[in-house]
């Protein structure tokens, strides 16, 4: 049973990464994001604009992302390494169904964003070039946006967003952009939603122009 539905749900999202390449995708700004379901910490961290894209069938998904976005003390760079492992980063709404990066069903809601590394381990070699992650984890589960949430919790809580024995991963990209709010193909199947916030050390030291890139369409091969 469950190997049959790993190879229908591998069979869908096949078939929603080649239909992608065929869209006409439109990107337009949104005002604050007012879900209910996100705590008022969450909500007065966000951006107070955020980007909806939207298909020939309508709105496919909302991003906002976290004002200002905490770095490791002496950071001056805009690169996702120098985010802890566990920062929350923003918000993401799912308007239709939709798939993670390991080929996951993403149920259509609002999720939270966080922050998280690929283990350095045998389970994990190879699933990405890059080790950089969000991981969606269920609003009511992630009320305070300040604070971090070590590794077992962090995976345990994406597991709930999932509902399988997996986290659920957004994969991180390096963005071509420049950070101008967009959604384009990185590569043949995948899609990625582009946009930019602010990133400040912590401690001493100036906030920063953070452009983030998160793959929305496609999975791994690993």
């Amino acid at each position: 049973m469950n190997s049959r539905w790993l190879v229908l749900n591998t069979l869908l999202l096949f078939a929603v990464a080649s239909a992608a390449a065929t869209q006409t995708y439109k990107v337009e700004p949104i005002g604050p994001c007012t879900n209910p379901d996100l705590s008022d910490v969450v909500k007065s961290s966000l951006q107070s604009q955020g980007i909806r894209v939207s298909g020939e069938s309508g709105t496919l998904y909302e991003l906002w992302l976290r004002k200002v976005i905490p770095q490791k003390a002496g950071s001056s760079a805009a690169d996702y390494g120098t985010i802890a492992n566990g920062t929350f980063t923003g918000v993401i709404s799912y308007a239709v169904k939709a798939g993670d990066y390991r080929g996951q069903a993403i149920k259509p809601g609002t999720y939270t964003m966080r922050y998280q590394t690929v283990p350095v381990d045998g389970n994990h070699m190879g699933v990405s070039p890059t080790p950089d992650y969000f991981l969606l984890l269920p609003p009511s589960a992630d009320k305070d946006s300040d604070a971090l949430i070590e590794y077992d919790n962090l995976v345990k809580l994406s597991i709930q967003a999932a509902g399988t024995r997996h986290p659920c991963p957004l994969y991180l990209i390096a963005p071509t952009a420049g950070g101008s709010a967009g959604f384009h193909q990185a590569d043949e199947g995948h899609w990625a939603i582009e946009a930019t916030t602010k990133a400040k050390p912590a401690g001493a030291g100036a906030e920063i122009d953070f452009p983030i890139a998160i793959i929305l369409i496609g999975k791994g091969e690993g």
